[in-house]
């Protein structure tokens, strides 16, 4: 075991030439065995043969036997909150609640994703909704986020029931632009492989950013 990256009801990283396609039929496969009972645990609630899943400010309905995903207006969601939300309701065990505490960097097994992480969650944002703290209250109130303690301005996002973050906006000065913190429950590596953690950071910043599922 490496980092725990072997934990039952935890999706391992997807090998380079793999796809969406492929990362969703993994998804499926596994969704065939979970219990009703967890898929509760998790979260969602059935409606029919699909499953409603708070996500953000929003709902989306999964469909574990197909592998779609899809807002309640029945337009298909991208493919990163396609395999972020498949890959949730798969998970098998049922980790501690654990508020937001920890950076990207702090995961060991990150290190690896560490530029990559900078550029596609903290640079995008602090070119987007982090521009300025108007911007980054204004974004934070549309999808449901809660003012909380740290940098210049804080704000918590319940992404899925049992995963939440907190984005600490840190104010421009002379020398610096404006700059930000994510932070992470400790145990998120619990629920998602370090590749869609990165996607996860990502996907929200978008969303405050305006763009869509």
């Amino acid at each position: 075991m490496e980092n725990g990256s072997h934990l039952p009801g935890r999706f391992r990283p997807p090998a380079p030439q793999e796809n969406v396609r492929v990362a969703v039929e993994h998804a499926v496969e596994m969704l065939r065995c979970q219990r009703a009972e967890q898929m509760a645990w998790l979260g969602a609630e059935p409606s029919g043969a699909l499953w409603r899943l708070p996500v953000l400010n929003d709902v989306l309905l999964a469909d574990p036997a197909g592998g779609q995903v899809n807002t309640p207006a029945g337009r298909q969601v991208g493919p990163a909150w396609q395999v972020l939300v498949l890959h949730y309701l798969a998970v098998a065990h049922r980790p501690e609640p654990r508020p937001p505490e920890v950076t990207f960097a702090d995961f060991p097994s990150g290190r690896g994703y560490a530029g990559v992480y900078q550029n596609r969650v903290i640079k995008r944002f602090c070119a987007t909704a982090g521009r300025d703290l108007a911007a980054f209250r204004s974004a934070a109130a549309l999808l449901g986020g809660r003012p909380a303690q740290g940098g210049d301005a804080a704000f918590d996002f319940q992404v899925f029931p049992r995963v939440g973050l907190r984005l600490l906006w840190h104010a421009p000065d002379e020398e610096f632009p404006p700059s930000a913190t994510l932070l992470l429950p400790g145990n998120v590596e619990e629920f998602f492989c370090t590749e869609d953690i990165v996607v996860l950071c990502e996907s929200c910043t978008a969303r405050l950013a305006g763009k869509p599922f």
